[in-house]
């Protein structure tokens, strides 16, 4: 008697435990993987107050002190192109990219912005005339000189050969150097001055 007691109790329980189980599977389990309905979605949305909404603000990128200008000079006389790499000075610190912009173009019109970020800025200048690796090999009172070339594409007096006027030169050399020979490096500069001063 006693193990169909326990029987019937365990029949019941089990029987409890599939009705339960059909019933929550029935009303609640059903729509996991399906869409829900269109008019649960419309009353949804009506329902949230829209009045509180927050904006999401991007943050500009700005110029730091770690920004390191990049700037490539290119000189169309010699197709050369030097590169200057500085850290960002003082003055463009923490300006966005249109107030960096609106900076160089009101303070330095011919040079351009290449590209802009937080690491690197990139400048592109160009200059029409010699770059200051030349040198010109010319006259300078009647004498034959050597010049070196400014920042700004201007010739410097660099040295003068008082012993070696351009009187005892052949007509044709002495064309040359009133118009100037320009020279890439130092070894051609000693190069082409001793068919001069030899």
């Amino acid at each position: 008697m006693k193990r169909r007691y326990i029987f019937l109790v365990f029949i019941v329980c089990l029987t409890m435990f599939l009705i339960s189980f059909y019933y929550g599977y029935r009303f609640t389990g059903k729509n996991i993987n399906k869409r829900p309905d269109v008019r649960n979605e419309w009353i949804f949305e009506n329902s949230i107050d829209k009045s509180n909404d927050l904006e999401i603000v991007k943050e500009d990128m700005r110029v730091s002190p770690n920004t390191i200008v990049e700037k490539n000079i290119y000189y169309t006389q010699c197709n050369h192109t030097l590169k200057d790499k500085s850290k960002a000075d003082g003055k463009i610190i923490n300006m966005t990219e249109k107030e960096y912009k609106d900076y160089m173009n009101k303070n330095y019109p011919s040079v351009d912005i290449v590209s802009f970020s937080v690491e690197n800025i990139v400048l592109r200048e160009e200059r029409n005339y010699l770059c200051p690796s030349h040198y010109i090999i010319g006259e300078s009172d009647g004498k034959i000189a050597i010049f070196k070339i400014g920042d700004n594409g201007e010739k410097i007096l660099s040295k003068v050969y008082k012993d070696y006027p351009l009187s005892l030169l052949k007509e044709i050399d002495q064309k040359k150097l009133k118009e100037g020979i320009v020279i890439d490096s130092e070894e051609e500069l000693s190069d082409v001055l001793e068919n001069f001063i030899s």
